[in-house]
């Protein structure tokens, strides 16, 4: 069950599906995407691209709360959806009530909302590209707090690289705003992400800018996704400590000192006590052919 403001409020879950549907959407839990999310690589550093749909335009625009923000966005629901759950008219008059009250209340409340949706749905491809933004979020707020969820690399000479991820391939996108190569970032990529396929090349745009690609293993699981983004923060780290030697020091010290973000350790925490409710709540006996019983522990969800 996911708590609303309040008592009583909840999401029903959903299993995951994908389609156009010509339904009211209206409560419904899903993933979307906004015309700033194209534009801005990497997407707004608040939002997660997970929300409540507050009102269906059917065949228009949408409002949709994020569950990571608290923001809310208009935008076309159009092309595949996912959907996770449906949230229950009580807990979106809720949250609109706490929207108007409380700003960094519903934030709080919605990013638990959402990592509790994300826990029930389970670990697949619908919900991955959910759990790497969020987990690289994480990352560039210790990195380089602003507001596209990218980290920023000074670069000799002046220019700029910007490093983001694509949610959907597990891929580091490093764009340096020039349509030349740039050897010496070439070499610190090779070295700060030793073993991963290195590719470049320029847009096909009219700009013609030229981008890096570096293309990670798929993770398979919360755990392998945290894993990646472990190896994603030290190359990151690294490529700081080679062009941005002082800001290396002030952000190294940082973490150390309050920690490094880590979202996802919640799911993992959560799964954890889910797993240790499950054997002792859910027991069967299954009778053997000598006469003798073994407990058989189902696994699951618990709800």
């Amino acid at each position: 069950m996911i708590p609303s403001p309040g008592t009583g409020g909840h999401v029903q879950r959903a299993p995951l599906l994908t389609g156009v549907s010509g339904a009211a959407l209206t409560r419904a839990v899903l993933r979307y995407t906004t015309s700033e999310d194209r534009s801005l690589p990497g997407g707004r550093m608040a939002d997660i691209g997970l929300g409540v749909v507050l009102e269906s335009g059917g065949g228009g625009e949408s409002e949709i709360l994020d569950l990571g923000s608290g923001n809310v966005h208009s935008t076309a629901l159009t092309g595949p959806l996912v959907i996770l759950g449906w949230a229950y008219t009580s807990t979106v008059s809720r949250l609109r009530g706490v929207r108007s009250d409380d700003p960094e209340a519903l934030r709080r409340l919605v990013f638990d909302m959402a990592l509790r949706v994300l826990d029930e749905s389970g670990f697949s491809s619908l919900t991955r590209p959910v759990l790497l933004r969020i987990g690289f979020r994480d990352l560039v707020r210790d990195m380089d707090l602003h507001e596209g969820t990218a980290v920023r690399l000074l670069l000799p000479g002046g220019r700029v690289a910007r490093m983001h991820l694509d949610y959907e391939s597990a891929t580091l996108v490093v764009r340096t705003g020039a349509t030349e190569r740039h050897q010496v970032l070439e070499a610190a990529l090779a070295s700060a992400f030793d073993g991963v396929e290195l590719l470049g090349g320029r847009s096909s745009d009219a700009a013609g800018l030229h981008a890096y690609h570096l293309p990670f293993p798929v993770p398979g699981s919360v755990d392998r996704t945290r894993r990646l983004l472990s190896r994603l923060r030290r190359g990151i780290f690294h490529l700081l400590a080679r062009f941005e030697p002082d800001r290396y020091r002030a952000v190294r010290e940082q973490v150390e000192t309050f920690g490094a973000r880590d979202s996802l350790a919640r799911l993992e925490s959560r799964r954890a006590d889910s797993t240790l409710e499950r054997l002792s709540r859910r027991r069967r006996k299954r009778a053997r052919g000598d006469g003798s019983v073994r407990l058989d522990v189902t696994r699951g969800k618990v709800h």
